[in-house]
């Protein structure tokens, strides 16, 4: 259940993974758990790892009933101290952006329970702080934007050409079509500040984010121009921007 990643296949994974909203709020977190000692798994391994649990769980035919012989399984299965807090902790964020997708399952109730199991860790609430400190929509929106151009730098600085460059932006793009509406129209204020400095070198992944919205890359552009980054998709986008009928 917990993953555990060789450095190129944690370049691979963090690169899928900063189309996901619930890693760019936990990241600075999980980097300063492991810069602090509190654990020797990476931010990409600690989320990998959540995600497989939050999947065993949502396979449980009954999950309340199977919870604790899972947690029980994870935290045998954990060599650090803090690493199945970690995991769990980053599994209850998980489970809240999926819980419209599960009908009929009670989120809230296993999520309460993973806290009842966890109460007392020392590095609980103040992970819990760190997370939901950054949920601003701003500050993410600048976290998505400076991860990003970390990648496009790295991938310059290892003697990368258009071709990787085009490759991760194609992988970075498919992973967020299958995000939530607003989730797409916060990457394209990410990636529409980028496109600019790049010099339009991402028109045709706006160009599919925008078709999965119903709008035109016209429409991204004017507006981004004419706003902030903070106000293109709030306010005036929930009339001009809303998917055409």
């Amino acid at each position: 259940m917990i993953v555990r990643l060789e450095k190129e296949q944690q370049k691979s994974a963090r690169r899928k993974l900063l189309a996901d909203p619930v890693y760019i709020i936990s990241h600075d977190a999980l980097r300063k758990m492991k810069q602090d000692g509190h654990t020797q798994l990476s931010p990409v391994e600690l989320f990998l790892s959540a995600q497989e649990f939050c999947e065993t769980l949502l396979a449980l035919p009954d999950v309340m009933e199977g919870l604790d012989d899972e947690i029980d399984d994870l935290e045998d299965e954990a060599e650090g101290e803090n690493d199945a807090m970690l995991i769990m902790t980053l599994a209850t964020a998980q489970l809240q952006a999926r819980s419209k997708k599960y009908v009929g399952i009670d989120i809230r109730k296993i999520i309460l329970h993973i806290y009842e199991r966890l109460d007392g860790h020392d590095l609980l609430w103040p992970l819990i702080e760190q997370m939901t400190d950054k949920e601003d929509a701003r500050w993410l929106e600048g976290k998505k934007t400076n991860l990003l151009n970390y990648e496009l730098q790295e991938i310059e600085l290892n003697g990368g050409g258009s071709e990787e460059v085009k490759a991760f932006m194609n992988k970075y793009t498919q992973a967020t079509l299958a995000l939530t509406p607003d989730e797409i129209r916060s990457t394209l204020i990410v990636l529409s500040s980028l496109n600019l400095e790049y010099g339009h070198a991402f028109d045709e992944q706006i160009a599919l984010l925008c078709g999965k919205l119903g709008i035109t890359p016209s429409e991204v552009h004017n507006h981004f121009e004419k706003e902030s980054s903070c106000q293109v998709f709030n306010g005036p986008v929930s009339g001009q921007f809303n998917k055409k009928q």
